[in-house]
Parts: structure tokens; sequence; C-alpha cells
């Protein structure tokens, strides 16, 4: 039969979908995962050096004894294992496999049938495999199935899909950017509705409808942004389903998903850090659970690669390849070892994920076969993210993560702990976990503000000064947060070009999220201006990696709302003469920050810390719980200006090295503009200057830095677009400066600097 053409997809894509019952012709069996002309080169490609270790599993889920009946009555997913394992053995040899493909329907009805419980996240999301794994052996025996077991399956794996969390077609709250259902249910679905259609196209009609009128909208965008709408650990939890779908489509020439699907895999590239003994890397959003990502959680690596042919994609693939070894059936499908493989060597460190999200992670080196702390790699992610949507999001605009040897600079607290009160919508969530007051952002504390009413709980009476969203449960979709605004503005990114680039530069407006929303209250608002820049400078030294510049420009609109600068680590700060610092060392982490303060100047720091035992989360004078791990914080530093004014600065200046032996930081300088309006700093061999109200600047800088003697590169922000001259020493040169970036980066002497604009011509 055949599929749909391209010019009839552009429709579907472009207008509402009106599906009569059986009207899309589908391939002729086997068509889920895999066609018929395929078939013959999965068969050969299983003999590849990279399955050997998912050729042994797959013996083994084969040979596994069992007469299909769960005794207890909840999902037993050894049972899953092996009657896909015998499906797939009667696919690749009708022949001599037959016996094989007749106890697979037969194990699949056992099975199916004698499932009568699937409580809690775990069995539920087993419940959903089992209906997936059957619809795979529907599919892959078809022509061994009487019509009698067919009609006795798809009542099976129906009754499956209920006893699971959503039902089909029954009117359960759906929602299609965020929520459970997004996660295994519409991939279960949509495999029973390929699998059945000629017997049962309703299944097939409800879903790909579902499909094209509201999961691929709601996610698309996001896919161009190359990051995940739900945070990083949620990669894994929903996007696997997320580019599943994509691929199950794709095989039936259906796909209404964006290209760009497979980037997201990028972003969970971007924050693995170099070690195992902590989370799988730089927290954002709902972590720090340990839920032990099984095989169900990383089929994203290889799907996303089999999707794009991407070589760095392929290569992860392969590093990650037996992590899935409780799917070996479908690994041979969803994973192609004569993809072509590029090793990380060759990719940039920095990446920046834009619009609808903000985010930059910035490495100095990728190191992934580390298991230990002995890397010299330092990890940094800067959040700017422009739309909150919600759900296992935090408020959390403008926060960064540091990892060297260790988590140093924390997204603090514990999603899921032994505690009661740790868990989604529960007290410490609402009142700690997901406010700013747990991340490395700023607050503005108005005493009489509302408390925040986050997801289902109207737990949440703590006040932080944090932020605000502007909805109180989950979107439905992306095109209603849309509609509804901006929760921060990108101003400016930039990321120096090279391998490993010797900046990279990331500026927003986080004002929209300071006030509170009408959704909240009608209340006035707290803050004029909220701004952040970030500069991270690979100083590619042997000592000391790197560093992170923060500049924050903040106008509260009562000079008495107290304006106060985060930052959490796991062990007690040391707090001298404007300098913080503090070391991660337990169980061989070997990490120590230190944090310059710049501004507010030494006169007006109030530095105050807060945590240990009985105050790891402490907020609105009380902690709220007490459950921690080695990676989830229990300090943290608040920095404020002791003068009360509308406007204030802050600028922070964090470098990393080893806790033990430590060598000495590099010293850093500051100066001021002619104007007062641009402050610069030097550090190692570089010069960084930025104008204190992060705006764009036209007039001409001046400002005199660093030795003369010595030569430094030199970086310049918050500029006009155009051209600009450049003197220093009676040295002139001519740059011009891009729209998006706002920069100027030169190599230079110390000395007096004088920055001319000269136009856009």
């Amino acid at each position: 039969m055949e599929i749909l053409n391209k010019h009839l997809l552009f429709f579907i894509l472009i207008l509402p979908l009106t599906i009569q019952a059986g009207t899309i012709e589908l391939p002729q069996h086997p068509r889920l995962l895999i066609s018929a002309k395929e078939v013959r080169e999965v068969k050969q490609r299983m003999q590849h050096s990279d399955f050997n270790e998912m050729r042994t599993a797959f013996i083994q889920q084969k040979n596994f004894v069992t007469n299909g009946i769960s005794e207890d009555g909840l999902p037993k997913d050894a049972i899953r294992q092996k009657m896909e394992a015998l499906a797939f053995s009667y696919l690749l040899d009708t022949v001599n496999e037959k016996a094989a493909g007749l106890e697979a329907v037969k194990l699949a009805n056992s099975y199916l049938g004698s499932i009568k419980s699937a409580k809690d996240y775990h069995p539920n999301a087993q419940a959903y495999e089992a209906a997936f794994g059957a619809a795979l052996v529907y599919d892959w025996c078809y022509n061994l199935i009487s019509k009698e077991d067919k009609l006795l399956l798809i009542e099976n794996m129906k009754k499956v899909c209920c006893i699971a969390e959503y039902c089909l077609f029954k009117n359960t709250p759906k929602q299609y950017m965020t929520g459970h259902y997004g996660e295994n249910a519409p991939s279960v679905f949509l495999a029973m509705g390929i699998a059945t259609y000629n017997e049962a196209p309703e299944i097939f009609d409800f879903i790909y409808k579902e499909q094209v009128e509201h999961f691929a909208p709601s996610r698309n965008p996001w896919y161009k942004s190359g990051a995940h709408h739900q945070g990083s650990q949620y990669i894994h939890v929903r996007y696997g389903n997320e580019v599943l779908q994509a691929f199950m489509l794709e095989k039936i020439g259906l796909n209404p998903y964006d290209k760009a699907i497979s980037s997201v895999t990028y972003r969970d590239i971007y924050d693995r850090i170099p070690q195992t003994i902590d989370m799988d890397g730089i927290p954002e959003g709902d972590c720090h659970n340990r839920l032990g990502m099984g095989s169900f959680y990383q089929t994203f690596i290889p799907l996303s690669a089999s999707l794009s042919k991407d070589p760095f994609l392929q290569y992860y693939a392969t590093k990650n390849i037996n992590k899935i070894t409780d799917l070996s059936t479908r690994a041979f499908i969803l994973y192609n070892p004569y993809i072509k493989s590029t090793p990380f060597d060759s990719l940039t460190f920095s990446r920046y994920f834009p619009s609808p999200s903000g985010l930059l992670i910035a490495r100095t080196g990728w190191d992934m076969e580390q298991k230990g702390f002995d890397s010299k790699t330092m990890v940094v992610m800067m959040n700017m993210r422009e739309y909150d949507a919600k759900n296992h999001t935090h408020l959390d605009i403008g926060n960064f993560d540091i990892y060297y040897k260790g988590h140093l600079a924390l997204d603090a607290g514990i999603y899921q702990g032994s505690n009661a009160d740790n868990g989604w919508g529960k007290t410490n969530y609402v009142n700690y976990y997901a406010r700013t007051i747990a991340h490395n952002s700023v607050l503005i504390m108005d005493p009489n503000e509302p408390t925040p009413f986050e997801g289902h709980s109207k737990k949440a009476v703590s006040r932080d000064g944090g932020q605000f969203s502007y909805k109180n449960f989950a979107w439905d979709s992306t095109q209603e947060m849309f509609a509804q605004g901006k929760s921060a503005y990108i101003l400016a990114e930039d990321i120096s070009p090279g391998l490993a680039p010797d900046y990279s530069y990331l500026k927003g407006d986080m004002t929209p999220c300071y006030n509170v929303p009408k959704n909240v209250a009608d209340y006035p608002g707290k803050a004029d201006t909220v701004k952040r820049s970030f500069v991270f400078l690979n100083l590619k030294s042997e000592h000391i990696p790197g560093a992170l510049i923060v500049l924050d420009k903040i106008v509260s609109t009562n000079p008495s709302f107290k304006k106060t600068w985060l930052l959490h680590s796991q062990n007690e700060p040391d707090i001298k003469n404007g300098e913080i610092s503090f070391t991660t060392t337990k169980d061989g982490r070997n990490g120590k920050l230190v944090d310059n303060v710049l501004l507010p100047e030494i006169k007006n720091q109030q530095i105050e810390k807060v945590g240990g035992d009985g105050k790891e989360y402490w907020v609105d004078g009380k902690n709220w719980g007490t459950v921690t791990q080695e990676d989830a914080g229990r300090w943290r530093i608040e920095l404020s200006p002791k003068e009360a004014a509308k406007s204030d600065n802050f600028l922070n200046v964090l470098q990393v090295m080893d806790a033990q032996p430590s060598p000495i930081p590099f010293k850093v300088t500051k100066t001021f503009s002619s104007t007062k309006t641009y402050v610069a700093l030097a550090i190692a061999d570089r010069i960084v200057a930025e104008q204190l109200n992060l705006n764009k600047k036209e007039q001409t800088i001046d400002f005199t830095i660093g030795d003369t003697k010595k030569q430094y590169k030199v970086l310049v922000t918050d500029l006009k677009p155009g051209r600009w001259k450049i003197k220093c020493n009676k040295k002139e040169l001519t740059l011009v400066v891009k729209e998006d970036a706002g920069t100027a980066y030169f190599n230079s002497n110390g000395g007096q600097f004088i920055l001319s604009y000269l136009g856009t011509k």
C-alpha cells in the first residue's frame, strides 16, 4: 500500500486534521519500528561487535523460563523481554522460528491477561511497556495470529492501558506539553494503533490526530532550541518517548515532528560530568532523585542518532548502547552501528540553546570516559530561560551551576528522599526546592508580597523574595504558554570561535518574573529592572581551568526591598575581605571555588552564610525538610548591599581549582570607565569590560587597566551593533559588532582603552 505523499502531509500539519476511520493507508506488516525491507539489514547488523553484550542479553531474555502469568498481578518485565525476543526471532526467520512466534503470541495474551495492578510510577511504566511489547508481537507475528487471538490481544492491550494511568478514548485530563500524558501513554497508544490498524483503526486514528493537532505543535518549537522544556532529567523520562513517537511515525511516512528533534540529545551531552558518583550531570529542574535511569530512560540516545544520522550523536549512542540491554530486542532496530561516528574531540566545548529556551553550557573538556574525580574538565551552565514551562521546571531564571571535581556552585535541594515532605508538590518542593531561594540567582524581598501558589499544592507559604510564574498549573500547550508572554528576554549571546572558545557570553532581562502576575494577585511590582550577564572564560590553565563573571543590575521599586545575591555550596563557605571560598572533598571529590566579590564595594558588602545542620533548606524562618545528599547542598551565601538604594550592581568573579593541594587563585583587579558607566576587570591574561546598566551603548568608552608590558585578550560587551574604532597604546583597529552579540574581542597590551562608535556603514 502507498503511504500519504509529502503534499498531503503538509496540509495535515497546517490544517485541523479530520480522519475517517480506516482512511489512512499504512504499509503492510511489519510496520512497527521496522519495515519488511529492513528485516534483512537488521539481521545482518546484529552480528556487529557493538552488539556483543546485547546479543548475550537477548539470548538470556529469550530463554527465560515462564508460563507468562504474573502470579501477583503486577507487571513482570522479564516476561515482556521474552515475548519480544521470541517475536523478533520469528520476524528474522519466519520458517525456522515459527514455534517462537506462536509462543510469543501465547505469552503476550497470558501475560497481559494476568496484569491486575500497576500502582506507583515504575509498575505503571512497566504496564505500558507490556502493552508496547504486545503490539510488537501483534505486528511482527501478524501472519501467525488467529482472528480470535487478535481480538483478545487488542482487548488485553486496552485493558492494561486502563490499569495504567491513561485509558484509551477516556476523557482523562490531558496536557500536551507537560504532565504524565507526555510520557509512556502516547507511545504505547501509537504502537498499538500502528500494529492493529487493519482490525481496530480507531486506535491509530485517535492517537495520530493527537500527534498532529496537539503533541507535534506543542513540542516542535522546543526542538528548534535544542533544549527540553522539562529540564535535564526529563530528557530521559519524556523526550525519550517523544523521539520514539517520531521514529515510529517516520517508519510509516507520517512524521509530523521537526527534523531538529534529535538536537535535544546535545542538551544531554553538554551537561554530562566526567564522573559517576554524583547525579548524571548539571541539573536543571527536578533532579537529584537518583532514579537509577534504566533502559527505558536511555533509548533517546540511539533513536536520535538513527533519525538524524548525526555523527556526534552516533558516537554518543555507541558509548551508551549497552545501557539499554533490558530492551535488547528493540536495540537491534533503534541503533544502527553503521552510521558514521565522530568523537567529541572535534565538537566545540560551548553550546547555546536559543529561545524558547535560553541556556548556555560551557566546558573546558569532554573526558566522557572518566569515572572518578581526576578530570580537569570544568562545566558551567548559565540559565536565562525565556519561558517558564512549569511542571518540573523551577523558578530559577538567572541560575548558574559550576562543576569541577565535584559540584561546586550547586542547584540546591533534593527532589525525592526518605523525608515525607520531599517530592513533587509537597512542602519542601513548594517552599524551597522549586523556588528561587534554592538557586544561584537573585532575590528582591518585598516583605508583604504574596506567596507563589505552585502546582496543585497550597502549601507554598514561605516568602523568599524570588520569582513568580504566569500560571499556577502546568500549561496545556506551548502555544498557551507563548500567548502569556516571556518570563525573561535574551539580550545578547556570543561564543568565540574554535573548539575551545576563549569566552562564552549570555545576557538577559529577568524583570518580568520578579513581579507578581495577575493570576497570583493584583499587586504592585517590586522590580523595575533585573538584568544579569554571564561571561565564562576558558583560561586554558593547568591549575585554574576557567572563571565565570556574573554581573547584575537590579533596580527595585522601593529602596527598602532587600536585594540578595545567592551562591549555594555543599560545605561551609569561608568569607574574608570580600572573598568567598569553599571546597568539596568527600569520597574523592577535590574541587574548590573562589569568588571575588567586586560589587558592591567592600564597605557596602553584607555577606552572610546560611546552612548547616537544621538549616540546610532554611527559608522565611523555617527549615523545609532535612534530607540531603552530597550533591544537593547544605550551605548558601547571601550577599546584599548594606546601604538601601533603588539601584544596585553585583559583580562576582568565580574561579575553580583543586582543593588539595590548592593553587593561588588568579588576582582579580577592577576599574571603572571615566564616565562610571563601564566596569572593567583583569584576570590572568584576560580583560573584560561591561556596561553597568547592561544596555547597549554607542557613546565613547574609555578605561585604563592591565600591565602595559603584558598582552591580554580583551572582551568588551554591551556595544551597539556597527563599526567601532579601538585605540590602545598608540595602536588602532576597527571591528564590526554584531547585533546578537554586542561584543568586541581583540588582543592588546594593557593600558588605556578608548572605544568610539563609527556607525553602521
